[in-house]
């Protein structure tokens, strides 16, 4: 199966128009930008005034050992709920948060924040045992634990704590870097889907009487508030906008295509897919309805423009999941969440586009170039591909690529050769010294510094290409990536 391009030429006027839309869109980013970073912190100063003017000032300052300590406690808990509440709301696939940073920084945010979360639980946790400890007099070492058994059997709602508390830190410890290289995506995933069960839990205990949470009808209303926002945007943007749109679109697999070894697209068709808000170079998290496939869903890139009929992903074998979708059946009903991503053209402020790809990240960078070519949003040779591969048998959609490129009076640049340490470029059989990166970039690329780049390929080579582009000359505004790492 092949997708139909009926390009336009790259006319001064389409160009800039779509480059007018750029800028709109850049300035939307940055002033909504501005107000979601502006409302998170005005957030955690709100908990810890309400704190401090709630009596909690006296107790840090004034207070006595125990009472310092359980003071401490109780701000690091309000802290680290807000933060934790944060932490979901960028984790909910909101679409005002996806346009702003792409999924895949909000996900980064996400991380940073958990990384002091836990911690904050911990010390919220330890501080309290020790505090009370201390003014029931509890000494020595085996007080802590009296107290802690105390705790825990004095009410259902600090066991339900206790129990949150356990299952955040069993997340933040596979959200280690080596923990995440043992766990598959699907355990990973399954994992971190507790944390929502963290959260429930922990309600009763912030809830119940004489807590800080309920401690005015102030505070009590701006908690809630907050709860009830999380809550309402995990639902309707991870369940219910999911469910609708599966539902509304039927979406079937109509055909499995062999692109290179190992790599394989699979073509699927729905209903009013003009209506399905999705844009070249965007991801949605793909769940199809084969035994085998059924259990997990996998965050792919549409590897073709939408043109309101056809939907194409292409995937390379790189684990069982993966490798299972070359046996899929013609009618496979297939769900859906998405689509995700800011790694679009709707960024573009500059004439001249450089697509650099590597590895099966050719897959949102073929979709981009067709959106560019078919709606002619780029004169004739404004845009150079870059794909770069081990091997010519790696180059999976090259035949695609040359089309696009020839229909639209662009470049394709073809980079294969074995890999070297410490740069993304092939060997330089030219002898001598090897030029940097930089450099060789430049010559293949003239006039550099003036293009909008967008890349997308393994981490450690997107980072290499990252650092080439700057030194080229190239803004860091003007270049765009997006990263699936979990």
């Amino acid at each position: 199966m092949s997708t139909t391009i009926a390009p336009h030429r790259g006319t001064p006027n389409r160009v800039r128009r779509a480059l007018r839309a750029g800028r709109d869109f850049r300035r939307w980013q940055a002033r909504t930008g501005d107000l979601l970073e502006t409302l998170a912190i005005a957030s955690l100063l709100a908990v810890v005034a309400q704190f401090l003017l709630g009596g909690g000032s006296h107790d840090l300052v004034a207070g006595t050992g125990s009472t310092m300590l359980i003071a401490v406690g109780r701000l690091t808990g309000l802290v680290a709920m807000d933060l934790l509440l944060i932490q979901l709301l960028l984790a909910a696939r909101v679409p005002w948060i996806d346009r702003v940073y792409g999924m895949d920084r909000a996900l980064k945010a996400h991380r940073i924040l958990g990384r002091i979360t836990v911690p904050l639980v911990l010390v919220h946790v330890g501080a309290i045992v020790f505090g009370y400890a201390g003014r029931d007099a509890l000494h020595g070492p085996f007080g802590p634990v009296v107290e802690s058994f105390r705790l825990l059997t004095g009410g259902s709602d600090l066991l339900f704590a206790f129990v949150a508390t356990a299952l955040l830190v069993v997340i933040a410890v596979t959200s280690v870097s080596i923990a995440r290289r043992r766990l598959s995506y699907e355990w990973w995933h399954l994992v971190h889907l507790t944390a929502y069960a963290a959260v429930v839990l922990a309600v009763p205990h912030e809830l119940s009487m004489g807590s800080d949470f309920t401690a005015s009808q102030w505070v009590s209303t701006y908690w809630w508030t907050l709860f009830v926002i999380v809550a309402a945007s995990v639902v309707w943007w991870r369940v219910l906008v999911p469910v609708a749109r599966s539902l509304r679109h039927q979406l079937r697999v109509t055909d499995v295509v062999e692109e290179a070894p190992g790599v394989w697209s699979v073509w699927m068709k729905g209903r009013d897919l003009d209506r399905l808000p999705v844009r070249a170079g965007q991801y949605l998290n793909w769940r199809f309805m084969s035994p085998r496939l059924l259990a997990t869903a996998h965050p792919w890139s549409i590897s073709s423009a939408p043109d309101g009929r056809h939907l194409r992903i292409t995937v390379r074998e790189l684990g069982d999941h993966s490798s299972r979708l070359a046996h899929l059946r013609p009618g496979t009903r297939v769900l859906f969440e998405g689509p995700y991503g800011a790694f679009t053209s709707r960024q573009r402020v500059r004439r001249r586009v450089l697509l650099l790809a590597a590895g099966i990240g050719v897959t949102p960078v073929r979709s981009i170039l067709e959106e560019l070519v078919r709606h002619g949003h780029a004169g004739p040779g404004d845009v150079t591909v870059v794909y770069r591969a081990n091997d010519a048998s790696q180059l999976a959609l090259r035949d695609e690529l040359e089309h696009l490129t020839a229909v639209g009076g662009h470049q394709l640049l073809l980079l294969v050769g074995p890999p070297v340490d410490g740069s993304w470029l092939p060997p330089d059989d030219s002898g001598g010294t090897p030029a940097p990166d930089a450099e060789r970039l430049a010559e293949l690329v003239p006039e550099l510094r003036r293009h909008e780049a967008y890349l997308c390929g393994p981490g450690g080579w997107m980072s290499l290409v990252h650092r080439s582009l700057l030194e080229g000359g190239i803004p860091k505004s003007h270049i765009h990536d997006e990263r699936f790492s979990w």
